[in-house]
């Protein structure tokens, strides 16, 4: 395939990996804790009213990473709504990361088969909330493979999807995946 045909089939999947990733997150905030969010096109960069940061590793037909950074004040919505709080209730530190947590790794579980195809099989680590010290960017490390930035009525979310080498040339061939 000449190089121009092959950056055109990445771009067209990166694309496809974009928009999957955005339909998952969103449906994911909205079948679990009944947060209404949209995909934004331009990155309006998270607030730093402490962000936090949570991310999943997985292996398998290709291993990667999967990492959200949201507002912190989606937390303590996502928490609440997920375990029923009355408003007037404050949930704990633990319970609104327990959340995210829970929320990434439910993201990343659909996000998978989508790309992959529902017949390859991958192992997801335990998601993790990550100090915002740890995750500078453009540290060398993998390249980002697409990033979805998510608004709500009370904050934003940014999601990455991380790719240790490269994604199969089958993915990108669209001879598996988005079955």
């Amino acid at each position: 395939m000449p190089s121009t045909q092959f950056w055109h089939w990445k771009l067209m999947m990166t694309e496809q990996i974009k928009d999957a990733l955005s339909n998952i997150a969103i449906e994911t905030f909205e079948q679990l804790a009944f947060m209404f969010g949209f995909s934004q096109e331009a990155e309006n960069p998270v607030p730093s009213d402490s962000p936090v940061f949570a991310r999943i590793s997985f292996s398998g037909y290709f291993c990667g990473t999967l990492v959200m950074k949201v507002s912190s004040i989606i937390l303590e919505e996502l928490a609440a709504n997920m375990l029923g709080v009355d408003e007037e209730e404050k949930t704990t530190m633990d319970q609104q990361h327990d959340a995210l947590k829970e929320t990434l790794n439910i993201i990343c579980g659909n996000l998978l088969p989508v790309v992959a195809g529902k017949h390859e099989i991958f192992n997801i680590n335990l998601p993790e909330i990550v100090p915002a010290e740890n995750m500078s960017e453009g540290s060398g490390g993998p390249q980002p493979v697409c990033c979805v930035n998510l608004a709500f009525d009370v904050g934003q979310c940014k999601i990455v999807l991380f790719v240790d080498g490269k994604v199969p040339d089958s993915i990108v061939n669209h001879q598996k995946g988005f079955e």
